[in-house]
């Protein structure tokens, strides 16, 4: 204050003498000139009303400025975060988790037992003990309990420049949450145990005091309260930061990563019913850990259109949902994710006609001929193309494009059952493709089937086509309907679809249940009774397991212990999810992939026609 007082007076000084020298000798003449622009009675009751009505005169003479309530913890977090996840309750979430059958069965499996009859050396078993330790510590922790209980909210922050982000990756995480007022003084000294009888150090940023608690291993943490929330990083900077993005909390409405667009519109898709929000800036993220054209060296792949992703939980009735946003630059798309990425949502026109028997379903609207060939050419396998090519042509007269071109968007496979009687798992199987040409796509399938022992049969008024194979004990068939082809190892799937005398899909309670949303246009649908496919998957391990040990006696001992001790017990936790659905749906600049889980103990009650 006294160093500003002098400057005031000169201030003053300066403009009384310039009021003298320049403003005085011509105040008559600048009268009228002044007169002519200054503000009529009605004009500064507008101004007057204008300023009432403003959110800074408001805030300003409320006095709330003097005691602000305490901001949202996301504004308390800079902007550039790349990396934020929103938890409503974290602790009830991971509760949860460990207690769930695949939880309990996770923590049942003698893993030690396990890793050294599969050769694991025993510093990584030791490890992997020391760690298990250390979680079931944590979640056992009763000031964890109470600070991740309330809303928490945790940041991973870029590094300082020059800084390797890997190796820092711990000290650039902020972790935000509103204490518990009892246990607010202990809660970073006693409770944690950390101080080992020496008194914090007390640093000061911008008037706001920062402790500062010595850990083990050398390390700190740092611990401040802002705005009535806790504010804790194992660095001294990321609290900085948060204090710097509080003060400008004063002059904006908005701050933090509420002032980030791209978040703020990807949170709006949770309408406020997520129980946990994940934001990704996957840009900042590519450029920090590196990232080229190609990902994973796969050229078609190209890593620099993705822009941000979010991912959050959210319960919708009786089942769970998990739903997973991604955004991207289409003009930064490789051709092959241009061609996937620029299809249009479109309505599922077959699935009214599938029973609701099926074990598994699933649809695409992306099955477009230059996407296969752009994926082909990508690869670099033009020689096989042209192998291709060169078959097709002399089999049927048609080249591989000119027969995908017989073929529209629309592409499904339908699981009938699963037999687990042979040596291994065989699904009964029926595709239903979308047909451009029909008459082409007719001819082209005649001739492929002549000379071989056919059948011919009206089903529904549809000409159903059967090959006759091991003395008709096995017919798989086709037949064209309402611009679709159906192919299926047996004319019963068939004659089921064109019939339709049985429950349909779309009116079956457990489908309407767990995949909402099936009926609205979509770029790709999955639908499957989780139940059913255990007992088939369980027969798929152990027959892998057998081929292995027929191969490899020695592998084959250490595949019967990874089956029987943790790939089947850990399938037999997976039949308490009695449904699951996923749908994925393009927008511009944006791809959404949605998935259901229903508890068996939640399946409504199905009639016998959906059995």
């Amino acid at each position: 204050m006294k160093r500003i007082l002098p400057f005031l007076l000169i201030f003053l000084v300066a403009a009384d003498a310039l009021w003298c020298i320049a403003v005085r000798p011509r105040q008559n003449e600048a009268a009228a000139l002044l007169a002519e622009y200054l503000p009529t009675r009605s004009g500064l009751a507008d101004a007057q009303r204008n300023l009432a009505e403003s959110a800074l005169f408001r805030h300003a003479v409320s006095g709330d400025w003097l005691k602000p309530q305490p901001p949202d913890p996301l504004e308390l977090v800079p902007e550039d975060a790349l990396l934020t996840l929103d938890a409503e309750n974290a602790f009830a979430a991971a509760q949860s988790l460990v207690s769930s059958p695949l939880g309990q069965t996770v923590a049942s499996i003698r893993w030690n037992f396990v890793l050294k009859q599969l050769g694991v050396p025993l510093i990584f078993r030791r490890m992997l003990e020391q760690q298990t330790a250390e979680a079931k510590s944590l979640l056992a922790n009763p000031l964890l309990q109470d600070v991740f209980s309330r809303r928490t909210v945790t940041a991973l922050l870029p590094p300082e420049t020059g800084a390797d982000p890997l190796s820092t990756l711990p000290e650039h995480i902020l972790l935000i949450t509103t204490p518990n007022a009892d246990a607010n003084k202990e809660l970073f000294s006693a409770a944690l145990n950390t101080v080992a009888g020496k008194r914090p150090e007390l640093l000061w940023h911008y008037g706001i005091g920062i402790l500062v608690f010595e850990l083990s291993q050398g390390r700190k943490l740092h611990v401040a309260t802002i705005g009535g929330r806790q504010v804790v990083s194992l660095s001294l900077q990321p609290v900085r930061r948060s204090i710097e993005v509080f003060i400008r909390h004063f002059f904006f409405r908005q701050n933090g990563m509420l002032r980030s667009r791209d978040y703020v519109e990807m949170k709006a898709g949770a309408q406020g019913r997520d129980d946990f929000f994940l934001y990704a800036d996957l840009a900042r993220l590519r450029s920090l850990f590196g990232g080229g054209e190609e990902t994973a060296g796969i050229p078609y792949a190209s890593s620099t259109a993705l822009r941000s992703l979010s991912f959050f939980h959210q319960r919708d009735g009786k089942a769970v949902q998990f739903k997973t946003a991604v955004r991207f630059a289409p003009e930064l798309l490789a051709p092959v994710q241009k061609e996937l990425l620029d299809a249009a949502p479109m309505l599922n026109r077959t699935i009214g006609k599938m029973p609701a028997s099926l074990p598994l379903y699933f649809w695409s609207g992306w099955l477009e001929p230059n996407f296969w060939q752009l994926l082909l050419t990508a690869e670099g396998k033009e020689d096989a193309i042209a192998r291709t090519e060169s078959w097709f042509k002399n089999q049927t007269g048609l080249s591989l494009s000119e027969i995908l071109s017989l073929f529209g968007r629309e592409f499904s496979v339908n699981v009938a059952s699963i037999s687990t009687t042979g040596l291994f798992p065989v699904p009964r199987l029926c595709f239903v493709l979308e047909v451009r040409e029909q008459k082409q796509a007719e001819r082209l399938l005649a001739k492929l089937t002549s000379g071989l022992p056919v059948s011919r049969d009206k089903v529904a008024g549809t000409q159903v086509v059967s090959l006759m194979a091991a003395q008709g004990m096995m017919q798989p068939s086709y037949a064209f309907a309402d611009g679709f082809l159906l192919l299926a190892d047996s004319r019963e799937q068939i004659e089921d679809i064109l019939e339709g005398q049985s429950e349909r899909l779309p009116e079956n309670a457990v489908f309407q249940t767990a995949a909402a949303g099936m009926k609205q246009p979509s770029n790709l649908m999955f639908f499957a009774r989780a139940s059913a496919l255990v007992d088939a998957l369980k027969e798929l391990a152990a027959w892998a397991g057998t081929m292995t040990a027929i191969n490899d006696e020695q592998a084959g001992a250490k595949s019967k212990v990874l089956v029987d001790q943790v790939v089947i017990p850990l399938l037999d936790s997976l039949s308490a999810c009695g449904a699951v659905s996923l749908r994925s749906v393009v927008r511009p600049g944006e791809l959404l992939i949605e998935a259901s889980a229903l508890h068996a103990e939640k399946i409504p009650e199905e009639t016998g026609a959906g059995r």
